[in-house]
């Protein structure tokens, strides 16, 4: 029993390895598996730049999961946006522009897609809002500053 475990266990990092090379040969922020791999505990394989995982979902359709800066942490590297928490079907599809998305956990960790493409979809857009709100902030923060001179 315990060679199978660590069979398995080397398969799976093996897959891991396999995706992070393809993710760094494409570019992206987002590490694709074709297949059931528990990843959160090999996040130390990934590299800093990948924020989301995307994967099948057992009863159908692909979900998207946020990494956390390391397995034992329940933050996100990059959260899903604040307006897309708790919402779902048309609604999400409409907020976030990905025809496709289906779900969005109020916890902003988790969403799922009908479509691995759908899905993909969904984790550029995250990434591309969280930045565009983190450099908003930004600019609030700097023109609060040189407004009390």
């Amino acid at each position: 029993m315990k060679n199978r475990a660590m069979k398995n266990r080397a398969m799976w990092r093996r897959v891991l390895l396999e995706a992070e090379d393809a993710r760094r040969e494409r570019g992206g922020h987002t590490i694709i598996l074709d297949q059931y791999v528990p990843w959160r505990d090999n996040i130390s394989l990934l590299g800093d730049d990948v924020y989301y995982v995307v994967y099948p979902v057992s009863g159908g359709g692909w979900g998207l999961k946020c990494l956390p800066p390391h397995s034992k942490s329940l933050k996100q590297r990059v959260p899903m946006p604040t307006k897309w928490a708790g919402l779902r079907g048309e609604e999400l599809c409409e907020v976030s522009g990905v025809s496709g998305a289906t779900f969005c956990h109020p916890g902003r960790f988790i969403a799922h897609a009908t479509s691995k493409d759908a899905a993909l979809a969904l984790a550029e857009e995250a990434y591309t809002q969280q930045m565009w709100d983190e450099k908003v902030q930004a600019v609030r923060a700097l023109r609060a500053l040189f407004a009390d001179d």
